[in-house]
């Protein structure tokens, strides 16, 4: 299951976003605050649901 509930290749596009909003380079990696700033989900579920892919 996907966070976001869209495609693989829709994830690498925003995670592409991510970074470009936050001014970062390609090959450096976003954290779960920036991912939840960016998009509105809150920082305790993204957290809650990379713990449970484990």
């Amino acid at each position: 299951m996907r966070i976001t509930g869209r495609s693989e290749r829709y994830g690498r596009k925003l995670l592409n976003n991510i970074k470009a909003h936050f001014g970062k380079k390609s090959y450096q990696f976003i954290t779960a605050e920036e991912f939840a700033e960016y998009s509105g989900i809150k920082e305790e579920v993204i957290l809650q649901y990379l713990e449970s892919t484990l």
